[in-house]
Protein backbone atom coordinates (compact mmCIF):
# COMPACT_ATOMS: atom_id res chain seq x y z
CA UNK A 1 0.00 0.00 0.00
CA UNK A 2 2.92 2.23 0.91
CA UNK A 3 4.40 1.65 -2.34
CA UNK A 4 1.53 2.37 -4.52
CA UNK A 5 1.03 5.84 -2.35
CA UNK A 6 4.54 6.42 -3.37
CA UNK A 7 4.04 5.99 -7.08
CA UNK A 8 0.91 8.09 -6.54
CA UNK A 9 2.81 11.17 -5.31
CA UNK A 10 5.22 10.81 -7.62
CA UNK A 11 3.16 11.10 -10.48
CA UNK A 12 1.85 13.50 -9.13
CA UNK A 13 5.10 15.68 -8.75
CA UNK A 14 5.62 15.00 -12.77
CA UNK A 15 1.89 16.27 -13.47
CA UNK A 16 2.55 19.47 -11.38
CA UNK A 17 6.07 19.47 -12.90
CA UNK A 18 4.93 19.59 -16.60
CA UNK A 19 2.29 22.53 -15.41
CA UNK A 20 -0.99 19.35 -16.17
CA UNK A 21 -2.00 20.21 -12.47
CA UNK A 22 -3.00 23.52 -14.06
CA UNK A 23 -6.63 24.24 -13.92
CA UNK A 24 -8.07 23.71 -18.00
CA UNK A 25 -10.17 27.19 -17.65
CA UNK A 26 -6.79 28.60 -16.19
CA UNK A 27 -4.71 26.77 -19.82
CA UNK A 28 -7.47 28.32 -22.14
CA UNK A 29 -7.43 31.77 -20.46
CA UNK A 30 -3.30 31.49 -21.04
CA UNK A 31 -3.61 30.90 -24.50
CA UNK A 32 -6.21 33.05 -25.43
CA UNK A 33 -4.24 36.17 -23.54
CA UNK A 34 -1.10 35.16 -25.42
CA UNK A 35 -2.57 34.56 -28.93
CA UNK A 36 -0.37 31.22 -28.32
CA UNK A 37 3.03 32.67 -28.59
CA UNK A 38 5.58 32.51 -26.51
CA UNK A 39 5.75 35.23 -23.96
CA UNK A 40 9.59 36.12 -23.92
CA UNK A 41 10.53 35.41 -27.47
CA UNK A 42 6.99 35.28 -29.74
CA UNK A 43 7.25 31.76 -30.74
CA UNK A 44 3.85 30.59 -32.41
CA UNK A 45 3.30 27.57 -30.50
CA UNK A 46 0.40 26.34 -31.92
CA UNK A 47 1.63 25.34 -35.59
CA UNK A 48 4.80 23.50 -36.27
CA UNK A 49 7.48 25.85 -37.67
CA UNK A 50 8.19 22.96 -40.08
CA UNK A 51 5.33 20.80 -41.10
CA UNK A 52 3.10 24.49 -40.41
CA UNK A 53 0.55 21.73 -39.09
CA UNK A 54 -1.26 23.21 -35.72
CA UNK A 55 -0.05 21.20 -32.81
CA UNK A 56 0.29 22.62 -29.20
CA UNK A 57 4.24 22.62 -27.86
CA UNK A 58 3.52 25.14 -25.38
CA UNK A 59 4.81 24.84 -21.56
CA UNK A 60 3.52 26.65 -18.90
CA UNK A 61 6.32 28.39 -17.29
CA UNK A 62 5.86 29.70 -13.68
CA UNK A 63 6.82 33.15 -12.46
CA UNK A 64 7.21 32.20 -9.19
CA UNK A 65 8.19 28.83 -8.53
CA UNK A 66 5.61 25.97 -7.74
CA UNK A 67 7.39 25.07 -5.26
CA UNK A 68 9.80 27.06 -2.68
CA UNK A 69 13.06 25.53 -3.62
CA UNK A 70 12.31 26.22 -7.58
CA UNK A 71 13.47 28.96 -9.30
CA UNK A 72 12.11 32.00 -8.17
CA UNK A 73 10.74 30.18 -4.99
CA UNK A 74 9.25 32.24 -2.50
CA UNK A 75 7.66 30.82 1.18
CA UNK A 76 5.04 33.60 1.00
CA UNK A 77 1.45 31.48 0.10
CA UNK A 78 -0.02 32.44 -3.13
CA UNK A 79 -2.08 30.72 -5.57
CA UNK A 80 0.82 29.35 -8.08
CA UNK A 81 -1.39 27.85 -10.93
CA UNK A 82 -3.29 31.15 -11.19
CA UNK A 83 -3.27 32.64 -14.75
CA UNK A 84 -1.54 36.20 -13.82
CA UNK A 85 1.91 33.91 -12.29
CA UNK A 86 2.00 32.12 -15.72
CA UNK A 87 3.93 32.55 -18.53
CA UNK A 88 3.02 30.30 -22.07
CA UNK A 89 6.88 29.56 -23.34
CA UNK A 90 8.11 27.61 -26.15
CA UNK A 91 10.53 24.71 -24.75
CA UNK A 92 13.90 26.46 -25.28
CA UNK A 93 12.75 29.80 -23.26
CA UNK A 94 11.33 27.56 -20.54
CA UNK A 95 14.69 25.81 -19.62
CA UNK A 96 16.63 28.78 -20.50
CA UNK A 97 14.70 30.93 -17.89
CA UNK A 98 14.75 28.18 -15.16
CA UNK A 99 18.37 27.29 -15.32
CA UNK A 100 19.99 27.73 -11.85
CA UNK A 101 22.69 29.95 -13.43
CA UNK A 102 19.82 31.75 -14.88
CA UNK A 103 17.78 32.87 -12.25
CA UNK A 104 19.31 36.37 -11.36
CA UNK A 105 18.54 37.76 -14.89
CA UNK A 106 15.24 36.16 -15.56
CA UNK A 107 13.73 37.32 -11.94
CA UNK A 108 10.31 38.05 -11.17
CA UNK A 109 10.49 41.85 -11.83
CA UNK A 110 11.84 40.71 -15.47
CA UNK A 111 9.22 38.36 -16.40
CA UNK A 112 6.31 40.24 -15.10
CA UNK A 113 6.90 43.01 -17.06
CA UNK A 114 7.58 40.79 -20.36
CA UNK A 115 4.34 39.05 -19.71
CA UNK A 116 2.42 42.84 -19.15
CA UNK A 117 3.64 43.83 -22.74
CA UNK A 118 3.19 40.60 -24.33
CA UNK A 119 -0.49 40.47 -23.39
CA UNK A 120 -0.76 44.51 -23.78
CA UNK A 121 0.56 43.91 -27.48
CA UNK A 122 -1.81 41.15 -27.98
CA UNK A 123 -5.14 43.06 -26.50
CA UNK A 124 -3.95 46.15 -28.89
CA UNK A 125 -3.46 43.74 -32.10
CA UNK A 126 -6.34 41.90 -31.61
CA UNK A 127 -8.83 45.62 -30.67
CA UNK A 128 -8.43 46.52 -34.22
CA UNK A 129 -11.27 46.42 -36.34
CA UNK A 130 -11.59 45.27 -40.21
CA UNK A 131 -11.00 49.41 -41.33
CA UNK A 132 -7.43 49.07 -39.84
CA UNK A 133 -6.57 46.13 -41.84
CA UNK A 134 -3.34 46.79 -44.28
CA UNK A 135 -1.78 44.54 -46.87
CA UNK A 136 2.11 44.03 -46.68
CA UNK A 137 4.30 44.80 -49.69
CA UNK A 138 7.83 43.99 -48.63
CA UNK A 139 10.92 44.63 -51.20
CA UNK A 140 14.49 44.32 -50.69
CA UNK A 141 17.27 44.34 -52.95
CA UNK A 142 21.03 44.71 -51.61
CA UNK A 143 22.79 47.94 -52.48
CA UNK A 144 26.12 47.47 -53.99
CA UNK A 145 27.66 44.92 -51.09
CA UNK A 146 25.69 46.19 -48.33
CA UNK A 147 23.54 43.09 -47.18
CA UNK A 148 19.60 44.15 -46.34
CA UNK A 149 17.60 42.60 -43.57
CA UNK A 150 13.83 43.84 -42.94
CA UNK A 151 12.24 41.74 -40.47
CA UNK A 152 8.48 40.59 -40.06
CA UNK A 153 9.08 41.93 -36.57
CA UNK A 154 10.16 45.40 -37.68
CA UNK A 155 7.38 45.30 -39.66
CA UNK A 156 4.98 44.74 -37.43
CA UNK A 157 5.86 46.87 -34.82
CA UNK A 158 5.99 49.67 -37.49
CA UNK A 159 2.53 48.98 -38.52
CA UNK A 160 1.52 48.79 -34.83
CA UNK A 161 2.26 52.37 -34.41
CA UNK A 162 0.49 53.28 -36.91
CA UNK A 163 -2.87 51.74 -35.65
CA UNK A 164 -2.92 49.01 -38.51
CA UNK A 165 -2.94 45.07 -38.29
CA UNK A 166 -1.49 42.97 -41.51
CA UNK A 167 -4.14 41.51 -42.95
CA UNK A 168 -2.41 38.32 -43.11
CA UNK A 169 0.88 36.45 -41.67
CA UNK A 170 2.73 36.31 -44.51
CA UNK A 171 3.23 39.40 -46.59
CA UNK A 172 3.90 39.54 -50.07
CA UNK A 173 7.08 39.71 -50.30
CA UNK A 174 10.18 41.12 -53.75
CA UNK A 175 13.24 39.72 -52.38
CA UNK A 176 16.56 40.12 -54.14
CA UNK A 177 18.85 39.90 -51.80
CA UNK A 178 20.42 36.21 -52.56
CA UNK A 179 21.12 37.73 -56.53
CA UNK A 180 24.74 37.82 -57.29
CA UNK A 181 24.23 39.82 -60.40
CA UNK A 182 25.84 42.85 -61.69
CA UNK A 183 23.95 45.79 -62.05
CA UNK A 184 23.90 45.59 -66.18
CA UNK A 185 21.76 45.48 -68.28
CA UNK A 186 20.05 42.58 -67.73
CA UNK A 187 20.04 42.92 -64.20
CA UNK A 188 17.93 45.82 -64.70
CA UNK A 189 15.58 44.38 -66.87
CA UNK A 190 15.05 41.02 -64.70
CA UNK A 191 14.12 42.52 -61.71
CA UNK A 192 11.60 44.98 -63.33
CA UNK A 193 9.86 42.17 -64.80
CA UNK A 194 9.67 40.07 -61.67
CA UNK A 195 8.31 43.69 -59.60
CA UNK A 196 5.98 44.03 -62.63
CA UNK A 197 4.30 40.26 -62.40
CA UNK A 198 4.44 40.18 -58.38
CA UNK A 199 2.08 43.72 -58.42
CA UNK A 200 -0.13 42.09 -60.62
CA UNK A 201 -0.64 39.09 -58.23
CA UNK A 202 -0.65 41.55 -55.76
CA UNK A 203 -3.28 43.72 -56.55
CA UNK A 204 -5.46 40.62 -57.99
CA UNK A 205 -5.54 39.23 -54.49
CA UNK A 206 -6.14 42.66 -53.05
CA UNK A 207 -9.35 42.86 -55.05
CA UNK A 208 -10.69 39.54 -54.05
CA UNK A 209 -9.73 40.10 -50.85
CA UNK A 210 -11.40 42.89 -50.46
CA UNK A 211 -8.64 45.56 -48.93
CA UNK A 212 -8.46 48.67 -48.97
CA UNK A 213 -5.42 49.86 -47.70
CA UNK A 214 -1.51 49.03 -48.95
CA UNK A 215 1.86 49.64 -46.44
CA UNK A 216 5.04 49.49 -48.52
CA UNK A 217 8.43 48.34 -47.14
CA UNK A 218 10.91 48.90 -49.56
CA UNK A 219 14.77 49.00 -49.39
CA UNK A 220 17.06 48.89 -52.52
CA UNK A 221 18.92 50.32 -55.65
CA UNK A 222 17.14 53.59 -55.97
CA UNK A 223 15.89 52.50 -59.94
CA UNK A 224 14.21 49.57 -59.05
CA UNK A 225 12.23 51.87 -55.86
CA UNK A 226 11.58 53.82 -58.11
CA UNK A 227 10.15 51.06 -60.85
CA UNK A 228 8.41 49.43 -58.04
CA UNK A 229 6.25 53.25 -57.78
CA UNK A 230 5.72 53.16 -60.77
CA UNK A 231 3.79 50.21 -60.76
CA UNK A 232 1.52 51.06 -57.69
CA UNK A 233 -1.98 51.78 -57.67
CA UNK A 234 -2.36 55.53 -56.75
CA UNK A 235 -6.00 54.74 -56.78
CA UNK A 236 -5.48 52.77 -53.70
CA UNK A 237 -4.62 54.38 -50.18
CA UNK A 238 -0.85 53.59 -49.53
CA UNK A 239 1.20 54.49 -46.84
CA UNK A 240 5.12 54.15 -47.18
CA UNK A 241 7.48 53.62 -44.39
CA UNK A 242 10.99 54.70 -43.75
CA UNK A 243 13.71 52.93 -42.43
CA UNK A 244 15.83 55.57 -40.02
CA UNK A 245 19.47 55.18 -39.53
CA UNK A 246 19.30 56.19 -36.24
CA UNK A 247 17.86 52.91 -34.39
CA UNK A 248 17.80 51.13 -37.57
CA UNK A 249 13.11 51.34 -36.63
CA UNK A 250 10.83 51.88 -39.26
CA UNK A 251 8.35 54.17 -37.57
CA UNK A 252 8.32 57.68 -38.47
CA UNK A 253 8.97 60.28 -36.11
CA UNK A 254 6.50 62.21 -34.44
CA UNK A 255 7.89 65.49 -35.15
CA UNK A 256 6.92 68.50 -37.36
CA UNK A 257 7.91 68.93 -40.88
CA UNK A 258 11.07 70.30 -41.24
CA UNK A 259 12.62 70.05 -45.01
CA UNK A 260 12.34 72.69 -47.14
CA UNK A 261 12.59 71.85 -50.22
CA UNK A 262 14.10 74.04 -53.33
CA UNK A 263 14.06 73.79 -57.33
CA UNK A 264 16.23 75.50 -59.77
CA UNK A 265 17.99 75.72 -62.89
CA UNK A 266 21.17 75.12 -62.62
CA UNK A 267 22.68 74.86 -66.12
CA UNK A 268 21.52 76.00 -69.13
CA UNK A 269 22.25 73.76 -72.17
CA UNK A 270 22.16 73.77 -76.06
CA UNK A 271 19.18 71.72 -76.83
CA UNK A 272 16.21 72.20 -74.92
CA UNK A 273 14.55 68.42 -75.72
CA UNK A 274 17.90 67.55 -73.76
CA UNK A 275 16.19 67.57 -69.94
CA UNK A 276 18.38 65.91 -66.50
CA UNK A 277 16.87 66.00 -63.48
CA UNK A 278 19.20 66.15 -60.23
CA UNK A 279 17.41 64.88 -57.27
CA UNK A 280 20.10 65.69 -54.10
CA UNK A 281 17.98 65.35 -50.52
CA UNK A 282 19.87 62.20 -49.14
CA UNK A 283 23.47 63.64 -50.37
CA UNK A 284 24.78 66.40 -52.80
CA UNK A 285 24.88 64.86 -56.77
CA UNK A 286 28.51 65.95 -58.29
CA UNK A 287 27.98 67.53 -61.73
CA UNK A 288 31.06 65.69 -62.89
CA UNK A 289 29.61 61.94 -62.06
CA UNK A 290 27.13 62.86 -65.24
CA UNK A 291 28.16 61.72 -68.40
CA UNK A 292 30.19 64.35 -70.34
CA UNK A 293 27.83 65.26 -72.61
CA UNK A 294 25.28 66.48 -70.35
CA UNK A 295 26.96 69.96 -69.30
CA UNK A 296 27.13 71.17 -72.61
CA UNK A 297 23.89 69.95 -74.19
CA UNK A 298 21.62 69.63 -71.35
CA UNK A 299 19.34 71.49 -69.54
CA UNK A 300 19.70 70.64 -65.62
CA UNK A 301 17.47 71.17 -62.76
CA UNK A 302 18.18 70.07 -59.12
CA UNK A 303 15.32 69.54 -56.78
CA UNK A 304 16.87 69.80 -53.59
CA UNK A 305 16.95 70.50 -49.63
CA UNK A 306 19.46 72.58 -47.62
CA UNK A 307 21.96 70.58 -46.48
CA UNK A 308 21.11 67.04 -48.22
CA UNK A 309 22.24 64.61 -45.81
CA UNK A 310 20.88 60.51 -44.91
CA UNK A 311 18.65 61.90 -42.03
CA UNK A 312 16.22 64.98 -43.31
CA UNK A 313 13.40 62.62 -43.73
CA UNK A 314 11.89 62.46 -40.81
CA UNK A 315 8.24 63.31 -40.04
CA UNK A 316 5.84 61.48 -42.71
CA UNK A 317 5.02 65.30 -43.69
CA UNK A 318 8.26 65.47 -45.27
CA UNK A 319 7.23 63.20 -47.57
CA UNK A 320 4.03 64.40 -48.58
CA UNK A 321 5.58 67.54 -48.87
CA UNK A 322 8.18 66.02 -51.41
CA UNK A 323 5.42 64.26 -53.16
CA UNK A 324 3.77 68.01 -54.01
CA UNK A 325 7.19 69.60 -55.15
CA UNK A 326 8.15 66.35 -57.19
CA UNK A 327 4.95 67.09 -58.63
CA UNK A 328 4.97 70.56 -59.16
CA UNK A 329 8.89 70.53 -60.45
CA UNK A 330 7.91 67.77 -63.59
CA UNK A 331 4.89 70.42 -64.49
CA UNK A 332 7.44 73.08 -64.77
CA UNK A 333 9.82 71.17 -66.91
CA UNK A 334 7.04 70.05 -69.08
CA UNK A 335 5.85 73.64 -69.57
CA UNK A 336 9.15 75.10 -70.03
CA UNK A 337 10.00 72.06 -72.73
CA UNK A 338 7.09 71.63 -74.86
CA UNK A 339 6.54 67.98 -76.29
CA UNK A 340 9.09 66.57 -74.05
CA UNK A 341 9.75 63.14 -74.35
CA UNK A 342 11.85 61.82 -71.44
CA UNK A 343 14.04 63.35 -68.38
CA UNK A 344 16.94 61.46 -67.52
CA UNK A 345 17.02 61.56 -63.72
CA UNK A 346 19.89 61.38 -61.46
CA UNK A 347 18.65 60.50 -57.56
CA UNK A 348 20.51 60.48 -54.40
CA UNK A 349 17.17 60.25 -51.76
CA UNK A 350 15.60 58.20 -49.68
CA UNK A 351 14.06 55.06 -50.44
CA UNK A 352 10.14 56.42 -50.02
CA UNK A 353 11.13 59.28 -51.62
CA UNK A 354 12.58 57.26 -54.45
CA UNK A 355 9.22 55.38 -54.45
CA UNK A 356 7.55 58.15 -54.79
CA UNK A 357 8.84 59.91 -57.42
CA UNK A 358 7.42 56.67 -59.40
CA UNK A 359 4.32 56.52 -57.68
CA UNK A 360 3.50 60.51 -58.21
CA UNK A 361 3.62 60.28 -62.02
CA UNK A 362 0.76 61.15 -64.32
CA UNK A 363 1.00 57.83 -66.62
CA UNK A 364 -0.95 59.89 -69.40
CA UNK A 365 0.89 62.98 -69.82
CA UNK A 366 4.31 63.19 -67.68
CA UNK A 367 7.31 62.20 -69.39
CA UNK A 368 9.28 58.96 -69.68
CA UNK A 369 12.14 59.18 -66.83
CA UNK A 370 15.36 57.44 -67.71
CA UNK A 371 16.59 56.69 -64.37
CA UNK A 372 20.56 56.84 -63.61
CA UNK A 373 22.69 54.94 -60.75
CA UNK A 374 26.16 55.08 -59.35
CA UNK A 375 28.03 53.38 -56.51
CA UNK A 376 30.99 53.91 -54.59
CA UNK A 377 31.27 57.71 -56.88
CA UNK A 378 31.88 56.20 -59.81
CA UNK A 379 29.88 57.97 -63.13
CA UNK A 380 26.25 57.50 -63.46
CA UNK A 381 25.18 54.85 -65.73
CA UNK A 382 21.57 54.46 -67.34
CA UNK A 383 19.53 51.68 -65.54
CA UNK A 384 15.84 51.67 -66.38
CA UNK A 385 12.60 54.16 -67.56
CA UNK A 386 9.54 54.29 -66.11
CA UNK A 387 6.28 55.59 -66.96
Amino acid sequence: MKNIKEELLKAEAVEIKNGRGIDENVKLLLYAKTAGRCELCNELVIKDKITRKDINWGEKAHIYAFSESGPRGIKKKIEKNNVDNLLLACPNCHEKIDKKEQVQYYDVGYLKNRKREHENRIRLSTSFDSSRQTKVLKMVANINKEEVRLSTQDIVVALMKENLIPCEEKQEEIDFTKNSGKNDKTYWKSKSQEIEETLGKFYSDLKREKIEHVSIFGIGPMPLLMFLGSKLDNKIKTKIFQRHRDGECWEWKKAKPEAVYRFRLINKGSDKDKVALLLSLSGHIDKNLLPETFIKDYYIYELSVDNPNYNFLRAEADLYNFEKEYSTAISEIKNKHRGLKSIDVFPAVPAPVAIICGRALNKNSDPRLKIYNTSNKDKFKYSLTIN
